[in-house]
This record gives structure tokens, C-alpha cells and sequence, in this order.
């Protein structure tokens, strides 16, 4: 049996955990996709999180990639990008996105981590661009800021760092995974808020 504590933390939990999920469904929805895609795509993550693909060996570490932290975000965006032809508009994005990603993350020993609030810079950025450039059409803008937030957050923190990360001397056999928090990583979050954050400005 529970006790009445245990189970108010349960119902806690499960009414964050809903909130949660219902936030980043409603950002796949917004891209384009429908209701069951986007549980699909949420749970995807959730389970797919829980596997790293390790790519290669440098200097003590193995690094590697979460797939559902950092290669499903990555399919989504270039899926994203020639479904709703906005390859060139997201190129500039994902620079600008990069840029101020690289300038707020920096490498420590928990890997490459930026302070709140700065890390919610790169998702406002994204959708800010995003409504610039496509404000006559909310799914092409949505696909935008999701595409430029995944990658720009990618490349400004996990690729402009990884110099600097390999350039330490860690414990022999030291994991380093692009996307390894799931979807609780930069990476992942990052298109989701900017997705949100977009449906927040056309609201308004």
C-alpha cells in the first residue's frame, strides 16, 4: 500500500509528466504532423533515448550519439526542410541559431552545459527568424523554427564545442554523447520550445 505521501508525489508526477508530454505533442502538431504521428514521435523519443550509437574514439573518449535525444530530431528537420521546401530559408537559421547557441554553452565536466535562462537564447531566436520569414504561413514557420532550433542548437554547442571537449583528459573509455539527456537535452528541446514559443507569437 501507499502512503498518502508516495501517492501524492505519484500524482504529481504523472500530472507533470502529462504536461510535459501534451507540450511537446502540441509542438509536432504544430509542424505538420497529426495527433497519433506526433504520441508516436513523443514516445519514440522517450524509448529511443535510452540508446546511444557510439561513433568513434579520441583521446580517452567515445563519442557517440542519442538517437532519440539528437538523430531523430536531426531526421525530423531534414524531413521538415524538403516536405515544406524551406531548405535555404532554414540554412540562415540554423547560422544564427549556431552563433548565439556557441556564444551562451560552454565545456565543463558535466560536458557542454549552458546556465538558465541563456539557454532559452537559441529557441526565442529561432522562432523569432522563423516568423520573419515566413509570417504568411504558420506550418512553414513552425518547420522553421523547429529545423533551425534542433540544428543550430547541434552545431553551436555539441559540434563548435567538441574541440575543446576532446582537448580534456578524462577517465579511459569516458562517454560523450551528442543529444545523450534524450529529451531532456538541448538539442531535442530546443526545436520543441521554438516551436512553441511561434505558436505563442502568432497567437498574439
Amino acid at each position: 500500500m501507499l502512503s498518502l505521501s508516495e501517492l501524492a508525489i505519484f500524482l504529481i508526477a504523472a500530472i507533470l509528466f502529462y504536461a510535459f508530454y501534451s507540450l511537446i505533442k502540441k509542438a509536432f502538431e504544430e509542424v505538420g504532423f497529426n495527433s497519433w504521428e506526433s504520441s508516436t514521435i513523443v514516445f519514440g523519443s522517450i524509448i529511443l533515448g535510452m540508446v546511444e550509437i557510439p561513433l568513434f574514439r579520441y583521446n580517452g573518449w567515445i563519442v557517440g550519439i542519442n538517437i532519440g535525444g539528437a538523430l531523430l530530431p536531426i531526421i525530423l528537420s531534414i524531413y521538415l526542410m524538403i516536405k515544406n521546401k524551406v531548405f535555404f530559408r532554414v540554412v540562415l537559421g540554423i547560422a544564427i541559431v549556431s552563433y548565439i547557441t556557441y556564444n551562451y554553452t560552454y565545456v565543463s565536466n558535466r560536458g557542454i552545459v549552458s546556465p538558465f535562462p541563456l539557454w532559452l537564447l537559441p529557441p526565442i531566436a529561432a522562432s523569432m527568424y522563423s516568423v520573419m520569414v515566413a509570417i504568411k504561413n504558420k506550418r512553414k514557420a513552425a518547420s522553421i523554427a523547429y529545423s533551425s532550433g534542433t540544428m543550430g542548437a547541434l552545431i553551436g554547442a555539441d559540434i563548435f564545442h567538441l574541440r575543446e571537449l576532446l582537448a580534456m583528459h578524462p577517465k579511459p573509455n569516458t562517454m560523450a554523447v551528442i543529444g545523450g539527456a534524450s529529451i531532456l537535452d538541448m538539442v531535442f528541446l530546443t526545436g520543441v520550445i521554438a516551436v512553441i514559443v511561434d505558436a505563442l507569437l502568432y497567437e498574439s
